[in-house]
């Protein structure tokens, strides 16, 4: 009835049954065959135990079963195993703790690095600090404003993520590569500001220096200083006059000097001056020395302070031996006694 109704009974299960009983006595076989392999043990042998002492002629055989010798070559493979795993594990142990040693003999050479490093960054940033020092004295004495951060004022970002050899470096290490990585960079910074800051400095000082030195401000010449600068009896003609220029009497052939640095503009004779140089300075400052005897530069040459231009003289509108010295600022005359200094204060 149950097949005409669509049923169908359970299929019987001992065939399973056999055919894992099968997979497993195969396995089993070939499990006592690779053991019997090994051990050169075959479960058809039977084996004798004989022990015979080598000053007795007395013996003793006992039979051992397959299984006892299975049973204790199968003990031997697990000591075996186990030995040969304790020997790994040791292995690889005793390699982490040498790796480890190595490291920390490396780590200790980084340190003291890194320890030396530390010193020479402490010493450079000493010496910024007094550079900055000399540099503000220096800016004091030339007037010149501080363009640049203050030392304190000056930081450098830091970093978002670890470097590569970071992990394998210790966490005190890292911190302190980190932070002296991060003062290195701010040194840097620091040197190239104050680089900056001197090179203004020195085209300040080489600006002012060229400045001074083409800006009269010494002596022409040695002697008697006759006439200043403004109206007088003018000694030839009888009048009054306006008198341009500084009088400096003295001997004939009393050397006279270029009283700046700058380019000769007139070497020559001409009407009242007698044998007159000029020499423009730049800046708008000129400077004439008349009533020479000789000449002893040419036009266009270029003349440097305290330079021998020539010598006294009585030539052109002179009563007597001396210079004629002027001071001209763009185009305007100028007390010449304004312009020398006393030879202590002349900065060259």
């Amino acid at each position: 009835m149950d097949r005409f109704n669509g049923v169908f009974p359970p299929e019987p299960t001992h065939r399973l049954d056999q055919n894992q009983m099968r997979k497993v006595s195969a396995l089993q076989a070939a499990l006592h065959g690779v053991f019997a392999r090994i051990f050169r043990l075959s479960a058809e042998k039977d084996y004798l135990l004989h022990i015979q002492w080598q000053n007795k002629r007395r013996s003793i055989s006992h039979p051992v079963s397959p299984l006892l010798v299975r049973t204790l070559a199968g003990i031997s493979f697990v000591l075996l195993l186990g030995i040969g795993c304790a020997g790994w594990v040791g292995g690889v142990w005793a390699l982490k703790e040498l790796r480890y040693r190595v490291a920390a003999g490396r780590h200790q050479i980084h340190l003291a690095e890194l320890r030396d490093i530390q010193s020479d960054l402490h010493a450079v940033e000493s010496s910024l600090d007094r550079a900055y020092r000399q540099e503000q004295r220096m800016r004091a004495l030339y007037g010149i404003n501080y363009l640049g951060n203050s030392p304190g004022a000056y930081g450098v970002g830091g970093r978002a993520y670890l470097d590569a050899n970071d992990s394998a470096l210790s966490q005190g290490l890292q911190e302190s590569l980190f932070h002296t990585q991060l003062k290195g960079r701010q040194l840097r910074g620091r040197i190239d500001l104050t680089l900056r800051n001197f090179l203004q400095i020195k085209e300040f000082v080489d600006y002012r220096h060229n400045l001074w030195d083409h800006t009269p401000s010494v002596i022409p010449a040695s002697g008697n200083w006759t006439s200043g600068f403004g109206y007088r009896v003018h000694p030839v003609y009888g009048r009054n006059a306006m008198h341009n220029g500084l009088d400096i009497s003295g001997n004939r052939f009393t050397p006279v000097y270029a009283t700046a640095s700058g380019v000769v503009s007139t070497a020559e004779p001409e009407n009242g001056y007698g044998n007159l140089v000029a020499i423009n300075h730049g800046n708008g400052y000129q400077t004439k020395y008349g009533h020479l005897s000789r000449i002893l530069v040419n036009r266009g040459e270029l003349v440097k302070r305290f330079e021998l231009i020539g010598y006294m003289g009585s030539t052109g509108t002179a009563t007597g031996v001396h210079v004629h010295y002027e001071v001209v600022r763009d185009g305007t005359p100028i007390d010449p006694e304004k312009f020398i200094l006393p030879s202590g204060l002349v900065v060259d």
